[in-house]
């Protein structure tokens, strides 16, 4: 399994380049750990990306694992409707 830790802004503007690592780390990885408690800005535009991977991950049966997303982005994802999508009871999400 793969662990990537993001960090800083996650934004419209920087959505394209972590799209296009996260795309190659899927072709490549037997499953993704996504280490979330360094993003200090994010906006829709990443939610959207993390709907993309959790898509993306249940496509190719891989494990996929939000690790300490930051309260902002729980937040963000409460206020879109898609908690239960992205950080459902049953989808893995590590607070330690």
């Amino acid at each position: 399994m793969t662990e990537l830790i993001l960090d800083g802004e996650q934004t419209i503007y920087q959505v394209r380049d972590t799209y296009l690592q996260l795309k190659s780390i899927m072709n490549e990885s037997k499953g993704l750990s996504l280490s979330l408690p360094q993003i200090q800005e994010c906006d829709c535009a990443f939610v959207q990306l993390l709907l993309w991977v959790k898509q993306e991950a249940e496509r190719q049966q891989q494990p996929l694992h939000f690790l300490q997303p930051p309260a902002a982005l729980v937040e963000l994802v409460s206020l879109l409707g898609l908690s239960d999508v992205l950080f459902a009871p049953n989808q893995e999400m590590l607070n330690g």
